[in-house]
């Protein structure tokens, strides 16, 4: 390839990559209009979506090769491993803050679920269940996986990136329990802090998928377009979408 995999692959369907990241809930997120209901719903799933990571990161880390020689800090495959165990790190984070919010706004049964129970995954969220699972297999390569990785946290960003733009352009007022999105989770994840990590992944792709056979980058490029169809399937649905 004439560009690197991380540009081959946004590349390959900007207008499915655009619908996924402009999806109506992340305006109506960023407009404090969301019902709560329909915040709630989408809370519970991307804190079970989460809790699926933390399996997700420790299989990618079982697939490293560490070396033992004094340069190790330097490998690619120890910064590969430095990465997700930052991605371990910021998903506990995450976690913590899903959790903190729904006990402060009162929000536990709908968020946690009845106890003993807990909330059931929808289709949605069940298929990135399955997704992380398949890029994750054993057959798969840690090129697939980290693929697999950056591409949800690539759309993450650019995602709330957009929400952000549109809080930029609405009136601020007291919103009550929706404004949640704009003071909590729309800055966490529009961040610059947010934006050097998804860099920082990139460019690991991108050093990892260097001179790859053509097959590989077929399969790279299914994990790409697997993650576009699940991010944009993801976001619930709101009235007048």
């Amino acid at each position: 390839m004439s560009q690197s995999l991380t540009s081959h692959l946004l590349d390959l369907d900007p207008q499915a990559l655009h619908k996924a990241t402009t999806h109506p809930f992340l305006l109506a997120a960023a407009t404090a209009s969301l019902p709560t209901p329909i915040l709630t719903a989408w809370l519970a799933q991307d804190r079970l979506y989460a809790l699926s990571y933390v399996p997700f990161i420790g299989t990618l880390l079982s697939k490293c090769a560490l070396p033992s020689s004094s340069d190790r800090p330097e490998s690619l495959q120890w910064r590969i491993a430095d990465m997700l165990i930052d991605c371990l790190t910021n998903i506990r984070r995450e976690l913590n803050l899903f959790e903190d919010t729904a006990r402060k706004q009162g929000w536990q049964e709908q968020v946690f679920g009845p106890a003993g129970n807990g909330v059931r995954p929808r289709v949605q969220t069940r298929v990135y269940m399955d997704l992380f699972a398949g890029a994750a297999a054993a057959e798969k390569s840690l090129l697939v996986g980290v693929t697999a990785l950056w591409a949800t946290e690539e759309c993450y960003l650019r995602s709330w990136r957009y929400a952000a733009a549109r809080i930029a352009t609405t009136e601020r007022g007291d919103a009550g329990a929706g404004d949640v999105m704009r003071t909590t989770f729309i800055p966490n994840w529009s961040s610059e802090v947010f934006e050097a990590f998804v860099r920082r992944l990139k460019g690991l792709v991108d050093e990892l998928g260097k001179s790859v056979e053509i097959k590989e980058v077929e399969r790279c490029e299914d994990a790409w377009r697997q993650v576009v169809w699940a991010e944009e399937n993801f976001w619930p649905e709101v009235t007048g979408s």
